[in-house]
């Protein structure tokens, strides 16, 4: 079922400058280290907090595990070549790889496996006010959500894997263009810290994962040109981004086929 949410990513969590680490208060403290410099190329990007480039974008977070309300924005964004004209949505398919032999609870984000620990824990937003790196992709007309969230077969060979589908879309009346060398916010996908501590906790949060956005495939007006699959990354590992420092193999992830399902869910 898809969850749809506009809000505004929370302010719980402290951010930091790329290449940059500080800790933040007592109930709650985060160190987010940037990896290298993503330079501002054509494809596809995978940030917390902001778009490349963004004063607060990271590679990395790193969470203490210490609070149940925080929300982490995780921003999938693209960078284009040349402009694309009557785009009405897109699909983001990003996957977790994951340093445990089998997902943690705090990774099982719906009723998959061992009961989902943590279902709902994800949710997306379409308000790029909070990440000035962005251009918004939709003009302040996005909507849609989590399509999907799985666990190892079909989608991936092992149980340490997983496949995240994200929805976005725009009516038809509000088809947008995306012009050349802007980077645009496609959608937020936000992760709560929901059972990270106390009773109920779900085991695993400060386990390692690599998040990898595998594809966005923008969806065109019918009858106005072919739909349009990108997976090639802005630059070298521009669409990983790592939870809980290095370790996870990222490159593990298998490539995605090209398929489109979730855009023409939303308009049945």
């Amino acid at each position: 079922m898809l969850r749809q949410s506009s809000q505004r990513p929370g302010r719980a969590i402290q951010r930091s400058a790329p290449r940059r680490a500080f800790g933040v208060g007592a109930a709650l403290a985060l160190l987010l280290v940037a990896g290298a410099a993503r330079a501002a190329l054509p494809g596809i990007s995978l940030d917390w907090h902001d778009c490349p480039g963004g004063a607060t974008s990271s590679a990395d977070l790193t969470f203490d595990c210490s609070s149940n309300t925080a929300q982490f924005p995780l921003v999938g964004s693209l960078l284009l070549s040349a402009p694309e004209m009557n785009l009405i949505g897109a699909e983001l398919v990003i996957d977790v790889q994951h340093t445990a032999a089998t997902m943690p609870d705090w990774w099982r984000l719906d009723g998959s496996g061992s009961g989902g620990c943590r279902a709902g824990a994800l949710s997306t937003s379409f308000d790029f006010t909070g990440t000035p790196g962005c251009t918004d992709a939709w003009l302040a007309n996005g909507f849609g959500g989590i399509q999907s969230f799985s666990i190892g077969p079909p989608d991936h060979p092992a149980l340490n894997q997983a496949r995240i589908k994200v929805v976005a879309a725009v009516t038809s009346d509000n088809a947008v263009t995306m012009n050349a060398n802007v980077q645009y916010g496609v959608v937020i996908t936000l992760l709560s810290s929901d059972h990270s501590t106390g009773a109920g906790i779900c085991a695993g949060c400060s386990g390692r994962a690599c998040l990898v956005l595998n594809s966005i495939l923008l969806r065109r007006v019918p009858g106005m040109g072919a739909d349009l699959f990108l997976s090639t990354p802005a630059s070298a590992q521009s669409n990983w981004a790592t939870w809980q420092g290095s370790g996870a193999d990222c490159a593990l992830v298998p490539v995605r086929r090209m398929t489109w399902g979730a855009i023409k869910s939303l308009y049945r």
